[in-house]
């Protein structure tokens, strides 16, 4: 009996073990997962897997931290971030270590962040007691970081004051009557006339840009133009020029932001263009705006040499049309913080713009500045509540008139979706009016949803609402670290915390350890996006090979595997075929620019093989997941090192494919014919004499398709494709042979 107890104890204790070295390693792939989203700005999802943590581990300040944090940036969860921080602030320790799984305490800088969620719910007396409290407890923080601190205190008397005055501004609904085709609209660019605006709008599916036009004072129901401008991902209008002619967007590829423009040419829009250097480099550029002649541009850069994290520079465009050396518009206009979305009028005489570095009542503010006769900016000035608020305030467009601006604002029934506003500045005795019809409690400005960078403008620092713990070079290589790393391969891999070492290596390091072959070479996986339901190349996908291509002229010995992929939107041979049309595209496009062709592989998979889920694993559509899945995904093998100018392709974790894998090393099996002709009644082969083996196939909808040959690849079928329309066959096209068995049967 004896025996029997030691060994159910003996097996007990081994059970324990296991069960807490599984929770222990489900814990830490949650938590590199979360912590990823955090830095790359997916905080809704973040939120979610912080939550899932607080749920194995209640109590965890630093859970109830990250999820503070994380409330912070969305909409309608202010109210909440304080209920997670306040319990957070409990456990503040200044051992903290950062980015690591077994942290259980909260750092000092919860203390700034509830401070913040304070603030931005107009809790004024709490927020400053808070950002006290972080100053004293922060002697080690970052200096910056402190003296941050101290200028929301000062923010938060003049909150007090502003926000207790009648409204200088009133605001007028735009797109009412379209309010219910619109879910969420954001960046809006108005024409010198007022008659033709563009801008951002969140449908379920995707982002859009629309434009709408007016006549007799009466809007037009926006259309999408994204198809013109060539542009798929995360492009941004950010501005119109005066004459409504040049539309200025920003870019946002993997590493960087890039200006483009687009012109208005016989009732539409040309395909966008990047900017050159100067203006565009490897630095982020994440906003523009043009002077009324067009020979001026500002805009905002985190190129080197400034004076904060994001810069307004200007730049002028000389006889031959080529823009000259950007020029720092100074200390005046430019603060060690960050300033965003600048906007010139139509006399050039005053810019307004957004800053995080002047006297705000909180967060980043909207001020405007006058050019002086000996050419320096005044001193700028706060537009004032409710244009300026205790939140992050960008993208406010004065217009070209300065009078009637422009403005993003919260929806009242919804505070997660903004409408486009008229932003119309009240005389004094409007202002009281308003203030006794409390307009302003109904009409509070939208804050631009962090992480999803409505104008590709405000990208979050350590020193917004937006606010982001000191970026290390920790921080820089979990940025680099793919979530799901540890699911990725279905054979099991030995936890690093096993190595017996001198040194424990923190769990950061452990993740952004890169799998570097013996032979010193390197293989990068990056994608190439395309819109639903097609095959060209858009701007974003042509920049992105460029860049392949400089690593191809770079590294003659890298080898190329091009691989098409598609959602799972349409039949099986449909998407099989769009996925090699893309691939093909890729390739062709490589070897016009120059690349041998004998170095490139190319295949398509269609919807076989996913790099992500096309819906939740609740069931529910996955629009990222579909957009993920449009993509041509390249591999470069052989490189000596991982550059920086190429970005790996990333796919969320939650969003991985059943097997955890998304790099599939699966060959779809292809023939290919080229169907000649299609009839209602059959007609005889012989039509055909100086055609070889043409089939003949009746089909279910009563049709008797034609086609020849069999081919193993895209590129032989294509050529072969070429030869006939040369030969009298002009509407011969390439289909899955597959799709005949399918659809019909064989007859002769």
């Amino acid at each position: 009996m004896r025996r029997s107890r030691r060994y159910a104890l003996v097996l007990f204790l081994c059970l324990s073990a296991a069960v807490s070295a599984q929770y222990t390693k489900e814990f830490k792939r949650i938590f590199f997962d979360a912590e990823y989203l955090f830095q790359t700005g997916f905080y809704e999802e973040a939120f979610n897997r912080y939550k899932n943590l607080l749920t194995l581990d209640p109590g965890n300040s630093n859970m109830l931290f990250h999820c503070g944090a994380c409330c912070l940036h969305i909409p309608g969860m202010q109210e909440e971030a304080i209920l997670y921080l306040k319990e957070a602030a409990e456990g503040v320790t200044h051992a903290y270590k950062a980015n690591s799984h077994k942290e259980s305490g909260a750092p000092v800088l919860t203390y700034f962040y509830l401070g913040r969620a304070y603030h931005l719910n107009n809790q004024f007396d709490e927020a400053v007691r808070n950002y006290e409290q972080y100053r004293e407890s922060g002697s080690d923080e970052d200096p910056l970081q402190l003296e941050y601190a101290g200028l929301q205190i000062a923010a938060c008397e003049r909150a007090r004051e502003m926000v207790g005055r009648s409204p200088a501004f009133a605001f007028n609904d735009v797109f009412d009557r379209f309010n219910d085709e619109l879910p969420s609209s954001n960046n809006p660019v108005i024409s010198g006339d007022g008659n033709r605006m563009i801008f951002l709008v969140d449908y379920p599916s995707d982002r859009k840009i629309v434009m709408s036009t007016r006549t007799n004072g009466v809007w037009s129901r926006p259309r999408v133009i994204n198809s013109e401008l060539g542009m798929v991902g995360e492009t941004y209008p950010v501005c119109l020029s005066y004459d409504g002619k040049e539309l200025y967007l920003v870019h946002h590829y993997y590493s960087h932001s890039d200006i483009l423009v687009s012109h208005f040419q016989g009732g539409s829009w040309s395909v966008a263009e990047q900017l050159n250097a100067p203006i565009n480099g490897r630095t982020s550029e994440t906003h523009a705006s043009i002077s009324r002649d067009g020979n001026t541009l500002y805009f905002t850069s985190d190129r080197r040499g400034g004076l904060g994290s994001y810069d307004i520079y200007v730049s002028r465009r000389n006889d031959k049309g080529e823009w000259g050396t950007p020029a720092n518009l100074g200390p005046s206009i430019n603060t060690p913080y960050e300033e965003h979305t600048p906007f010139i009028s139509a006399n050039d005489s005053i810019l307004f713009f957004s800053s995080q570095g002047h006297a705000s009542i909180g967060g980043i503010d909207v001020f405007f500045s006058g050019l002086q006769a000996d050419g320096t900016w005044s001193e700028p000035v706060n537009a004032g509540y409710p244009v300026s608020t205790t939140g992050e305030d960008v993208f406010f467009n004065p217009g070209w008139d300065e009078m009637d601006g422009y403005y993003a604002v919260r929806r009242p029934s919804d505070p997660t979706t903004n409408v486009i506003n008229m932003v119309i500045e009240l005389e004094p005795e409007e202002q009281v009016a308003v203030a006794e019809a409390e307009v302003n409690e109904v009409v509070a400005p939208a804050i631009p949803e962090p992480g999803v960078q409505e104008a590709g403008t405000h990208v979050p620092s350590s020193l917004t609402e937006a606010i982001e713990p000191p970026v290390t070079d920790e921080i820089e290589e979990i940025m680099n670290w793919k979530p799901g790393e540890e699911t990725a391969s279905l054979e099991e891999k030995p936890s690093l915390e096993e190595k017996p070492s001198l040194e424990e290596e923190s769990p950061l390091q452990e993740a952004a350890q890169w799998p570097v072959p013996e032979n010193g070479s390197c293989t990068l996986y990056t994608g190439i996006p395309f819109d639903l339901n097609d095959n060209s190349l858009g701007t974003a996908a042509r920049v992105e090979i460029e860049k392949i291509l400089d690593l191809l002229e770079l590294y003659p010995q890298t080898g190329i595997h091009i691989t098409g992929h598609t959602d799972a939107t349409g039949s099986e041979d449909y998407n099989l075929l769009l996925s090699l049309q893309r691939a093909d595209r890729v390739a062709r496009y490589m070897a016009e620019k120059g690349a041998d062709p004998n170095r490139i592989e190319v295949e398509g998979v269609g919807e076989a093989a996913p790099v992500a889920r096309n819906r939740q694993p609740d069931g529910t559509d996955s629009p990222l997941g579909r957009y993920l899945n449009r993509q041509v995904i390249v591999t470069l093998t052989g490189l000596p090192s991982r550059e920086a100018g190429v970005a790996e392709f990333y796919v969320p974790s939650s969003l991985l494919p059943e097997d955890g894998v998304y790099h599939n090393e699966y060959t779809a099996s292809c023939h290919l014919t080229i169907q000649v002709m299609a009839t209602n009644s059959p007609v005889k082969l012989s039509r055909f004499r100086y055609l070889d083996s043409v089939q003949e196939f009746v089909c279910t909808d009563g049709y008797y398709r034609y086609s020849y040959g069999v081919f193993g690849s895209y590129q032989e079928a294509r050529k072969k494709l070429a030869e006939l329309h040369r030969s009298g066959y002009p509407d011969a096209f390439i289909q899955t042979l597959s799709w005949y068995g399918n659809n019909g049967t064989a007859a002769r």
